[in-house]
């Protein structure tokens, strides 16, 4: 599944391209859906006074999908004027046939190997409860550095967003490094580029019924999975070593702190003053996090 914003419809025509290319190295046993929307919210955007109308984007988004004609593919456009966000999308996603759940952003390279070997990693784990996570660049701070690639552990912190995305397209593919899977002891993970397991996205962190549009529900997972995990629950995540993801707004494509395929469609969208949607969010994260530990304890998840 993946989120776009109007901002980012460029970044949704290279993660279309990866899917693309990933298409040619998937396992014949495996019937991928992609989940993929925008959203145009009026909530969010005064289109009225906005200098690109709805129709622009909605044209590039369709253009983009037929890049994914490989895969058996859901699309979505919100035009309402509702609060709409990923929150909303991983709620509506939830289907008695999937056996995994994948988070992509749109704004993420990844090679085209990773799909078929993460894939493939899910198929050899036996814990009920998982997550895989491929590795990543550095990171502005030490607590992500359990899934950074070696490779890039000596970037300065204040540096890391100076990596050049195709610096690490290169070392993908040149570096043969060997491709294993790690657990590890602490989570941490973003959902950039992450596989879940069923039991893990719809039972252990699921999003509660009254979210809707955006919500570090990354962090929120954290921390139930490894309270979880510390009370004898059957789950790990698994880092996906010899792979590495990485934002492509980082080196050419952010300077000044200017997103280069952002900005330009920024300044041409009238934005509406509305409350900061994570502010609302971590504002009950103590009672978000406590009622889904109760549920956890009625399901017996817990023992």
């Amino acid at each position: 599944m993946s989120h776009i914003m109007p901002w980012e419809i460029d970044y949704a025509l290279l993660m279309a391209i990866q899917f693309k290319k990933s298409s040619y190295y998937l396992p014949e046993d495996v019937n991928i859906t992609i989940d993929l929307e925008l959203n145009l919210t009026s909530y969010l955007h005064n289109w009225e006074e906005s200098k690109l109308p709805k129709d622009y984007f909605i044209d590039k988004f369709n253009t983009i999908t037929l890049l994914l004609s490989d895969y058996k593919i859901n699309t979505f456009i919100y035009e309402g004027n509702k609060k709409y966000g990923h929150l909303d999308q991983q709620k509506k996603i939830i289907s008695p046939e999937v056996d995994y759940y994948m988070g992509i952003c749109p704004d993420i390279y990844f090679s085209e190997y990773v799909l078929a070997y993460v894939i493939e990693a899910a198929k050899q784990i036996t814990n009920k409860y998982f997550v895989v996570t491929p590795q990543i660049s550095k990171v502005g701070d030490e607590d992500w550095d359990r899934i950074v690639n070696p490779k890039y552990l000596d970037i300065p912190y204040s540096d890391y967003l100076e990596v050049d995305i195709f610096d690490i397209r290169f070392n993908n593919k040149n570096d043969n490094q060997e491709v294993g899977l790690k657990p590890i002891p602490k989570s941490k993970f973003a959902g950039w580029c992450d596989l879940y397991s069923k039991s893990f996205y719809e039972e252990l962190c699921p999003v509660q019924d009254d979210w809707s549009g955006y919500g570090p529900w990354d962090y929120y997972s954290m921390i139930i999975s490894d309270y979880c995990k510390s009370k004898g629950v059957d789950y790990q995540q698994y880092l996906l070593t010899g792979e590495t993801i990485w934002m492509y707004p980082s080196g050419p494509l952010l300077k000044n702190g200017i997103n280069g395929f952002t900005q330009y469609y920024r300044d041409r969208l009238k934005t509406n003053t509305i409350p900061n949607q994570r502010e609302e969010f971590e504002s009950k994260f103590g009672e978000y996090i406590n009622k889904q530990i109760n549920y956890i304890k009625e399901k017996n998840i817990i023992k």
